[in-house]
């Protein structure tokens, strides 16, 4: 787990905790593809990841008084191979490359993320869970004390909408605390200047 802290030092026990908890499969590249699209696809995922957490500062962070936990899982079950499709023995050869490459991307995502805040003056730490989201995030808000809990939704088809519920769903009903759940395509684009540091 890495930390940033703002210029103020009031002790992490005396601060409001926020935890924002990311989509993995958006704040990831889900595969090793440079084609355009696939370039376009992940640079439209980082701006809306961007942009939930600059919409969480511009509109619930209180720099002066809270610590903002900024963490994603990621589920070594799920991801860039297809286990409906593809054999075990190819997953089981394969997968723990992709996972481990996974971890290190949500890492590096996780941090510039936290780079983005601290310069606004928020404290945050940042932390990457294994296991799947619906379980592992309110897990994660319970160990931490958690007192607001904010999820980037997930981007869902309408038709799997419509027949289960999405883990940020689940998280809101399994969280012990108030829940926010942010979605992307409800954000304008100028949200981006609540990151921006003050001159």
């Amino acid at each position: 787990m890495s930390t940033g802290n703002s210029s103020k030092h009031i002790p992490l026990s005396l601060r409001r905790k926020l935890v924002i908890a990311l989509d993995g499969d958006v704040l990831v590249s889900a595969n090793s593809s440079e084609s355009s699209e696939d370039v376009n696809r992940e640079t439209k995922n980082r701006f809306a990841t961007f942009k939930t957490v600059a919409w969480v500062k511009a509109n619930i962070i209180r720099p002066s008084e809270d610590h903002v936990f900024l963490m994603t899982c990621i589920d070594p079950s799920s991801g860039a191979i297809d286990t409906a499709t593809v054999t075990a023995m190819w997953n089981s050869l394969f997968g723990a490359e992709n996972h481990a490459s996974r971890v290190k991307q949500a890492e590096a995502a996780l941090s510039r993320l936290s780079d983005a805040l601290s310069k606004v003056g928020v404290s945050v730490s940042t932390e990457v869970v294994l296991g799947p989201p619906s379980e592992k995030v309110s897990e994660y808000v319970h160990a931490h004390h958690g007192e607001i809990l904010v999820v980037q939704a997930p981007v869902r088809s309408v038709l799997m909408s419509t027949i289960s519920y999405s883990w940020a769903d689940q998280c809101a009903y399994a969280a012990e605390c108030p829940t926010v759940i942010v979605k992307q395509s409800d954000l304008p684009d100028h949200i981006a200047v609540a990151l921006d540091p003050p001159h």
